[in-house]
């Protein structure tokens, strides 16, 4: 019951709130150029730990 109206009230919202296509194209850049920033920043050293003792553990169990 709840998750319906839940539902029907963002169905609303999305009818009310038009972007103006100049602004999404904005924020669309905004965000690609976000997600490339994450794309090239470094791996965190513990998961590149994490990764080689993965494969070890993968290598060994396929020598069984």
């Amino acid at each position: 019951m709840i998750r319906k109206h839940v539902k029907a009230e963002v169905e609303n919202l999305e009818e009310e709130i038009q972007i103006d296509e100049h602004i999404q194209r904005r924020i669309g850049t905004k965000l690609r150029s976000f997600y490339d920033e994450l794309l090239n920043e470094p791996i965190p050293e513990k998961f590149v730990e994490l990764l080689v003792k993965l494969e070890e553990k993968e290598r060994k169990e396929g020598q069984s």
